[in-house]
């Protein structure tokens, strides 16, 4: 039963609509109503036509057998006793007998005035029918003496039997029964028009009542609208306020953000009380070191905190804004010096972020603004050109703009994009500093260091291009292209027996991290055709620092399971735990340089002895660099050094004249000696 109750709930659903806009319902209900209404009228007329046609014809059918009957008798009453009888028309009348016998079983058939079996086989009317047929076909067949006989047989048959009255019947029976016909069409064309009354009553009810009914509604409606939107005014006004603050502040921090920073100085700018005013870029160092050990939440947390303690560092009418990731802008007339030493002073103590301490420097970047005609963009532009030299500077510095540094920082980018091609095309060189053992004098190994063929700029220097490569992530690529170069040059030094030959490779703390590593190197080392104990390792101490995700250990210790030795470079400058020593397979260590230029001064000394105790404890083997004269030579060859390197055994020298070198001297005892320091 649940189908008949959503079927009248989808009827009853238009009919109680109110509203204007849906009266187009009603009206579409009640047309539908109308032409279904037309449509049956016009079926029941047009089948009552069919039908009283259908009876005219099955009345003149009956009427025209009963004639045909009527002259067939007629007809054999002048034949009987004719010795030549003329039987066409009497043929005649029989074909027409029997033609409208048909004609009338065949309307019936397709009329149904009365029951159908009133002219099958076995019905009386069929039998007397067929009866009266076969008598008149005796008569008209026979011979002229016969046919009284006949005569008497056939209209026995015909008047005896009744079929004169039965034929006479069914035209009556047709007439009756259309009559009845006839008078159910009346009736139902009564009750069409009743229906036409209460189609019209219904257009009233459910159509122009529910109109009235839908202007009073959408009257009330309008009024409640014009009230809701008076009440609704304030609201409005606050949330365009709160849209306004969202579109010109930081989500995160609240500060403004950089549009409205860009609104701020576009409006101070030429104002003539700013012409003392700076803008300072403060972006925190290591930020990201941040983010990668507590996570994002404390970075963001952080970045509040920072947030609120610049506000604290100027007063209210200056401007702090957070320009994306860990750069805040402030805009103040206050001189640069004393708000400079503010923000590191109020940046120095660790911040409290969920119960973790987390220490955190800064980087400023600064730049007058009220006598600037540059446009606010590029003033944000030379802020962040200080920032970043600062932070190239080591961080935790402040950096005023000058023109020279956009300019440097022109020579640098074209640096970078002139250091893709000398990678490429072969430029870089691998140099040799030898190394040679204390103990005996003979040649130890050779240090591979870096050079720039620049084809414009001449011979360059790794202090001028490595911070480049640094900056456009291009150590990997160019250690892996001096690595090559400097072993296919030891292996000809091999080949031509002039030396079994053992270099000392500079790693990156980028290419000491790269996941490819090992896979690039060893196969460097397959195609140069040398041994494992033909190639050292050095890696610097912020690598063991710094390593990204704990690649550079495992680097390192694929490489140790290889065969490869591993030095830690520029021991003694940096910041590598003693538990590093331990955990690391390293094979040795090299000693800075400023740490064996004051020898042999005792205090210099002591902190050497000291280092050399530690590394014979750990079995580590130790090469000191800078060694320039014999003296220092001797001095730590009694104290247990094993290597050194320095200009008093050679400077850095390119493939040729090494291989010069090697010549002379690869087979003889060495002696660091000034004089050489002093060649060129």
């Amino acid at each position: 039963m649940r189908w008949k109750y959503n079927l009248l709930g989808v009827v009853k659903r238009p009919l109680l609509l109110r509203k204007p806009e849906r009266l187009w319902a009603h009206y579409c209900f009640a047309l539908m109503i109308v032409l279904c209404l037309i449509i049956i009228s016009y079926v029941q007329n047009r089948a009552m036509v069919d039908r009283g046609l259908l009876a005219a014809e099955a009345i003149r059918s009956s009427n025209e057998q009963v004639l045909a009957a009527q002259d067939i008798i007629v007809i054999s009453d002048g034949l009987v006793g004719a010795d030549a009888a003329d039987l066409t028309e009497f043929n005649k009348a029989v074909f027409r007998f029997e033609t409208t016998y048909a004609d009338v079983q065949t309307t019936q058939r397709s009329s149904q005035f009365f029951d159908d079996d009133l002219f099958f086989a076995n019905h009386p009317l069929h039998l007397k029918t067929v009866w009266f047929l076969s008598a008149a076909r005796q008569f008209a067949a026979a011979s002229p003496d016969r046919r009284f006989g006949l005569n008497l047989h056939l209209k026995q048959v015909y008047q005896r039997s009744g079929l004169n009255d039965d034929l006479l019947a069914i035209a009556n029976m047709t007439s009756a029964s259309f009559k009845a016909e006839a008078t159910r069409f009346r009736t139902k064309q009564k009750v069409m028009l009743l229906a036409s009354g209460l189609v019209l009553l219904a257009e009233a009810l459910f159509i122009f009542r529910p109109a009235q009914l839908s202007v009073v509604s959408s009257m009330k409606s309008m009024r409640k609208t014009t009230n809701d939107l008076r009440a609704s005014q304030n609201k409005l006004k606050n949330m365009n306020a709160q849209l306004e603050h969202i579109v010109r502040h930081d989500p995160l921090t609240g500060l403004p953000n950089r549009r409205s920073l860009i609104e701020y100085l576009d409006s101070i700018k030429f104002d003539k009380r700013t012409d003392d005013w700076n803008l300072l870029l403060i972006g925190l160092d290591n930020f990201k070191s941040v983010n990668d050990t507590f996570g994002h939440d404390y970075g963001d947390a952080l970045l509040i905190a920072v947030s609120h303690t610049l506000k604290r560092c100027v007063d209210y009418e200056h401007l702090v804004a957070h320009v994306g990731g860990d750069e805040f802008v402030l805009i103040s007339n206050e001189a640069n010096e004393y708000l400079i030493k503010r923000i590191f002073a109020s940046l120095n103590e660790p911040f409290e972020i969920s119960g973790r301490r987390i220490p955190i420097n800064a980087s400023i970047g600064h730049v007058a603004i009220g006598d600037s005609i540059r446009q606010t963009n590029d003033l944000l532009a030379d802020a962040e050109i200080a920032l970043q030299f600062a932070k190239n500077s080591g961080g935790k510095k402040a950096q005023a703009f000058q023109q020279h540094l956009r300019d440097d920082l022109g020579s640098m980018q074209q640096l970078q994009l002139d250091l893709i091609d000398a990678i490429r095309n072969g430029e870089i060189e691998p140099w040799f500093q030898p190394q040679v053992r204390l103990a005996d004098g003979r040649l130890h190994g050779a240090e591979v260091l870096v050079r720039w063929r620049h084809p414009t700029r001449g011979l360059l220097t790794p202090d001028i291009f490595l911070p480049a490569a640094e900056r456009a992530g291009l150590m990997v690529d160019l250690d892996h292209a001096v690595w090559r170069s400097a072993m296919d040059l030891a292996r000809g030094w091999q080949d031509a027996g002039v030396w079994r030959p053992v270099i000392s490779l500079n790693a990156a703390p980028d290419t000491i991290s790269d996941p490819y590593l090992i896979e690039r190197f060893l196969r460097a080392l397959q195609l140069s055709g040398l041994e494992a104990d033909q190639v050292v390792i050095e890696v610097l101490e912020t690598t063991l620092i710094n390593g990204k995700d704990d690649l550079a250990s495992i680097n390192i210790d694929s490489l140790a399971e290889c065969g490869i030795a591993l030095e830690l470079d520029d021991f003694g400058t940096g910041y590598a735990s003693l538990s590093k020593l331990t955990q690391l397979p390293l094979a040795g260590i090299k000693l800075d340089r400023s740490l064996v230029a004051p020898l042999p001064d005792p205090a210099a000394d002591s902190v050497v002895r000291a280092i050399l105790a530690l590394a014979g404890e750990l079995g580590l083997h130790v090469v000191a660099e800078g060694v320039e004269d014999n003296a220092q030579a001797v001095h730590l060859d009694e104290r247990g050094c094993c290597v050194g390197q320095g200009y008093g055994f050679g400077r850095p020298m390119p493939p040729a004249a090494f291989t010069a070198w090697l010549s002379d001297n690869a087979k003889r005892m060495l002696k660091a000696a000034p004089e050489i320091a002093r060649i060129a």
